[in-house]
């Protein structure tokens, strides 16, 4: 039974804290937040989905990793950016623990930090362990499930995935990054700092041109980013959104070489109409796959990332991606 600490207690680290709870192949012994309101709390105390049993009541939140025991796996939920987590993977490779973590840079960070993925690369295989980052997106939808269907088919020559995402749906946090009740110049200077919208796209246009067989430079990666502007008023969990602000984002990602033309297309906003995913690869025959309402993010990102929690013991020791690891399936 693997034994697994959480470490970032926000509605995704919680989630997949009762998640692993709710295992019978896994136990969860430790917690971890900086929040001081959580700590010494139980998962009991932090929500009401958590099971409340003797083992798991013996699991307080604490501050320091080194206040952990020992643990086989840690789901990491706490940073974006692949630089901000690199301090807490040090601190697990130290106690020789495997990490998954929901980071969306870490998906392919070497994107964004080539020396430095070099660097934890090296200290995770001197340690004997295996990081990854995880999740629907990046990590699945619109990076390895494309790969996977392009498997049915030879000499892939074009991928389209227009991904559609009915922002009512998700939680708060995702309706904040998306800029609801914004004015359009508001959106637009933060999009200018790299302070909203989805992160992740460039490493999923990297990960699939990987996976079909291109090196993608850096340079080769367009990434375009523009509101959606509300043309009516939504009700919605930042407040109403009059008509005329930002009730969503359109982010495209692309990439055109060697053979290969990629097209990321994502939207995520309130209430947008026909939310699907829609992966399109035109091979030798073409295969068009489309998921009514799209993937859910949320659950399917706690999924993700306990689902691989499971398999990362037996990966190569060193900083792993998803198209490193056998397809990983459910219990």
């Amino acid at each position: 039974m693997n034994r697994i600490v959480v470490m970032g207690l926000g509605p995704i680290g919680i989630a997949a804290a009762v998640a692993v709870q709710r295992a019978i192949d896994m136990q969860l012994v430790g917690l971890v937040d900086i929040d001081p309101r959580k700590l010494g709390k139980r998962l009991t105390e932090l929500t009401p989905d958590a099971a409340s049993d003797a083992s798991a009541d013996e699991v307080a939140v604490v501050s320091d990793v080194a206040q952990l025991p020992d643990a086989d796996v840690a789901i990491l939920c706490t940073a974006s950016y692949f630089d901000r987590v690199a301090p807490d993977l040090r601190l697990f490779l130290r106690r020789k623990m495997h990490v998954v973590s929901s980071c969306e840079q870490m998906t392919w960070p070497w994107l964004s930090h080539p020396h430095l993925s070099d660097v934890i690369n090296a200290e995770a295989k001197s340690a004997g362990v295996a990081l990854i980052g995880t999740g629907v997106n990046p990590g699945f939808v619109m990076d390895v499930l494309p790969v996977a269907l392009s498997s049915m088919t030879l000499n892939v020559r074009q991928v389209r995935v227009a991904r559609v995402v009915d922002a009512l749906l998700r939680r708060l946090p995702l309706q904040r990054k998306i800029g609801s009740t914004m004015t359009p110049a508001h959106f637009h200077d933060l999009a200018k700092q790299h302070k909203i919208g989805h992160m992740g796209l460039g490493e999923s246009v990297v990960m699939l041109a990987q996976g079909l067989g291109r090196h993608p430079l850096r340079s080769e990666i367009q990434i375009s980013l523009a509101p959606v502007i509300a043309d009516r008023e939504i009700e919605s969990a930042m407040g109403v959104v009059l008509p005329g602000q930002v009730c969503g984002i359109r982010n495209v990602g692309r990439y055109k070489n060697h053979g290969l033309d990629v097209e990321l297309d994502l939207t995520m906003s309130l209430g947008a109409p026909n939310p699907r995913d829609e992966i399109t690869i035109t091979g030798d025959r073409t295969i068009t796959t489309i998921i009514p309402g799209s993937t859910p993010g949320d659950t399917a990102t706690v999924a993700a990332l306990v689902n691989v929690a499971r398999v990362i013991i037996r990966a190569p020791a060193g900083l792993r991606t998803m198209l490193d690891l056998p397809v990983v399936g459910s219990m």
